[in-house]
């Protein structure tokens, strides 16, 4: 990784803490703080992400779409362009406090734990788009979730009568539950869109290494969750606050599952390099 690449990594990561600090504060004091300084930061972190892929691209071509750490970052980005979208697309200014804290929180995660050596798959236009339309269901379904849990909180603090400063400013039931269900709607096809290019794309070698892929299992929880929702919809199984639980429950499951990967990733590279350590000091004597 390159010097530019690497500075700009580190500066969104940073804004991005900066706007989750400055979006929790505005929550809890409306008065003293704008949540439109959180969303001016955590566009320069968003300008900082695009930067440094901007970087990657240049320096490796197409290796940021065949590592777990780097599909993250992407994954991340577009996370943030939804909530820009959301919230310009409707008014939702409490918004702000649940998606930046929670993008910061997976950026470190992130750092922390996941693996950014290059799986070894080469990289085609049907292999890139597939890419690029799954991290925009994960998009839209980070948004349904954030909704799922501001609606939840809201509900909760209107059956008690509660009138805290924390929900204020949170949109009405309604309009939590439209994002919620149109999150939902957009997202399932284009997952499934997106598996399916990925698998036609898939090389027989891909085939045959597809079960330690890192970047499958997620999507393919992610599309079970998704389904469920949407069939837990249409056939009724799925009403009230049932419906929300479940989206929390898949939110909660995909990312278990990409630190998990990151954690299994990481100590199989640990072990791989001992391993080649290990036969050359052998070789050595």
């Amino acid at each position: 990784m390159g010097p530019a690449a690497l500075v700009t990594l580190h500066a969104s990561i940073l804004l991005f803490l900066i706007a989750a600090i400055i979006s929790v504060i505005a929550l809890l004091q409306p008065r003293k703080v704008r949540m439109a300084w959180a969303d001016w930061t955590g566009a320069a972190g968003a300008f900082c992400l695009g930067a440094y892929f901007i970087a990657r691209f240049t320096e490796a071509g197409s290796e940021p779409f065949t590592n777990l750490f780097e599909v993250i970052e992407l994954a991340g980005l577009c996370l943030v362009l939804a909530y820009f979208i959301a919230t310009r697309m409707r008014k939702l200014p409490a918004l702000g406090a649940f998606a930046f804290p929670a993008v910061a929180i997976i950026f470190i995660v992130n750092l922390a734990f996941a693996d950014s050596a290059a799986q070894g798959h080469e990289s085609t236009p049907l292999l890139v788009i597939h890419v690029l339309l799954t991290l925009l269901s994960y998009g839209a379904f980070f948004m349904a979730s954030l909704a799922a849990v501001m609606f939840l909180v809201l509900e909760r603090a209107l059956k008690k009568h509660q009138d805290p400063t924390l929900i204020r400013s949170f949109p009405p039931l309604e309009s939590l539950k439209r994002l919620v269900d149109t999150c939902i709607l957009v997202g399932l096809p284009l997952l499934s869109l997106g598996l399916v290019l990925g698998f036609i794309a898939l090389s027989p070698s891909g085939w045959e290494s597809i079960v330690r892929n890192p970047k499958i299992p997620p999507s393919l929880v992610l599309w079970a969750v998704l389904l469920l929702v949407a069939a837990g919809r249409w056939l009724g199984f799925l009403r009230g606050r049932r419906n929300f639980y479940m989206v929390l429950l898949g939110f909660a499951l995909v990312v278990m599952t990409f630190v998990g990967l990151g954690v299994w990733s990481r100590s199989n590279s640990r072990v791989q390099t001992a391993a080649v350590v290990g036969k050359v000091s052998c070789i050595g004597t």
